[in-house]
């Protein structure tokens, strides 16, 4: 058993590799829920009468007090910079332009960020006027925030393996790449 897992990623490589962005995405994830609910357990009370006015948040849904925005915001925040080094280090094992690649990645995020928030609240009102089990704080505050995130998997996989953590070709792949053009002519 040993043997298989060691031979496994040389074996497979782009499997392992998505098996990596797979756990980057849940480890994340997780690390997004830890850091929402202590946001939520220790600044929603205290700040519960501060309203916010931007229409971000109102877009976002984080528009009726500082504390949730907060929570919400660095929670965000944490857990895309968590997936921006893991993905980059361990996924990808990127050499891109470090500039470049953050900025692609910013800008993913604000894409990703806008659907899930539209989405998010989208289902919300949906299931709130089906009443019952669908309007209950499960659905709410599990479900509908864990299909929220699944849905823009399609895209963020295959937009950071291709576009933003591509890595740059090493001199000698190259010259190999230029001497068989040679050769082909």
């Amino acid at each position: 058993m040993k043997k298989f897992f060691k031979a496994f990623p040389e074996k497979y490589p782009k499997l392992w590799e998505f098996i990596k962005f797979i756990f980057t995405a849940f480890s994340t994830t997780i690390l997004y829920y830890i850091i929402f609910w202590i946001g939520q357990a220790t600044l929603v009370e205290p700040l519960k009468d501060v309203q916010v006015h931007s229409k971000i948040l109102t877009f976002l849904g984080y528009d009726s007090n500082l504390g949730l925005a907060i929570a919400y915001l660095s929670a965000s925040f944490l857990s895309y910079v968590a997936s921006y080094i893991m993905n980059r280090k361990v996924t990808f094992k990127s050499n891109s332009n470090v500039l470049v690649s953050t900025l692609l990645f910013a800008l993913m995020v604000v894409v990703t960020t806008a659907f899930t928030s539209w989405f998010g609240t989208f289902a919300t009102n949906w299931c709130a006027a089906r009443g019952g089990f669908w309007a209950s704080g499960f659905m709410s505050s599990i479900v509908i925030p864990t299909i929220a995130m699944l849905i823009p998997f399609v895209w963020t996989y295959p937009f950071q393996k291709f576009v933003i953590y591509r890595n740059k070709k090493e001199p000698e792949e190259e010259q190999a790449e230029e001497q068989a053009e040679e050769q082909a002519e």
